[in-house]
């Protein structure tokens, strides 16, 4: 039985049928996740290596008996610098590379034990993640100046057996209890409800319509504070982030307003009557949904300068003139020629069929 949990109002291939993002079953080693109908599914393969809860860009995947955010606060309240898949965490890929940047900023020294991975019965694609995540962290972080990096080393560290671990005969005894029963009941009936779950509930539309910023980009936003504004700023390419990005709207777009309804975190947003589409960095977590929900495919990605983190700035990207439909008086983005609304023109082309009119 897994302990892997997925919040549907939070995972972004729950928001659009045309959500390409599957992150999550692209690295797991066991082939334990799956979509149906885009909602995905856990099947019992699952080991709790926790690799998709790295690469979630909006942190909708999570484990009930281990949670991130936990295990960073209390490793750096610690004297510990070593993290090992034998120690402390289910498996380095759980670490995003925003977690990364944050401990290394956040902790005098971080060592990654890579010393089990080339051992590891799920290797792949797991260990090229977490390379691939020290790889982008340490670049980060060089080229915003800071004074510090993630350390990787092969320690393969080993715990030390103190006794053989027996097994609890009193947690053993409790399951025959009446309150041991009750409990048993209702893990069985969790686990049921979860692996059952096939479509979206009430609950979950809730949350997919509020937006929130997932905790990693939190932590990464309050150990940045500590870093001093560099001599110069960098540019990555678009390829180079894999949790931040940089937009630009070109005049192909119609105004929708898909991709600021759907974006999780709102980092793309309009004002009330729907002029513009302002675009802030710092909220982006690359999920790409906009990109995918973009028919006229408007939106780009373009380079991303680190500026943004220390000067921070909301860039208005496209601009649309609203006017009033002659028809039906609603207010619509005009690009010119007769100021009838799509709507009332779709109206009139019907009517124009149905009646057989060129």
């Amino acid at each position: 039985m897994h302990n892997l949990k997925i919040d549907l109002g939070s995972c972004v291939r729950v928001y659009s049928k045309n959500s390409t993002c599957d992150n999550c079953a692209a690295v797991c080693p066991v082939t334990a996740i799956t979509f149906n109908e885009n909602i995905p599914q856990i099947n019992d393969a699952c080991i709790d290596c926790g690799g998709c809860i790295g690469v979630c860009p909006t942190e909708a995947i999570s484990l009930s008996n281990f949670d991130t955010m936990d295990f960073i606060f209390n490793f750096l309240e610690s004297d510990d610098s070593l993290i090992s898949c034998k120690k402390n965490i289910p498996c380095l890929a759980t670490l995003s590379v925003e977690n990364l940047i944050a401990l290394a900023q956040l902790k005098d020294q971080t060592i990654l034990d890579l010393g089990h991975c080339e051992s590891c019965e799920i290797k792949e694609p797991l260990f090229t993640q977490i390379q691939q995540n020290i790889k982008e962290c340490n670049l980060f972080l060089e080229k915003i100046e800071a004074d510090k990096q993630i350390e990787a080393e092969n320690i393969a560290y080993i715990p030390k057996v103190i006794k053989e671990e027996l097994p609890d005969r009193r947690a053993f005894l409790e399951r025959f209890t009446l309150k041991g029963a009750v409990k048993s009941k209702l893990e069985f009936e969790q686990t049921l409800h979860e692996s059952e779950k096939t479509n979206v509930d009430l609950q979950d539309t809730a949350n997919i319509r509020n937006k929130k910023i997932p905790n990693k980009r939190k932590l990464l936003f309050m150990a940045l504070k500590r870093v001093e504004k560099p001599s110069h700023y960098h540019t990555f390419m678009h390829h180079e982030l894999s949790f931040i990005s940089q937009k630009n709207i070109n005049d192909s777009c119609d105004n929708c307003s898909l991709c600021y309804r759907i974006c999780p975190t709102g980092a793309l947003s309009s004002d009330q009557r729907g002029t513009k589409i302002s675009f802030d960095p710092l909220l982006c977590v690359k999920c790409s949904l906009c990109h995918d929900v973009c028919e006229p495919d408007a939106i780009t990605l373009i380079p991303y300068s680190t500026k943004e983190f220390f000067e921070p700035k909301v860039y208005e990207l496209i601009n649309f003139q609203i006017v009033r439909c002659n028809e039906c008086a609603n207010f619509f983005s005009y690009f010119g020629g007769e100021k009838i609304c799509p709507r009332c023109k779709l109206e009139e082309e019907e009517a124009k069929a149905l009646w057989g009119i060129q």
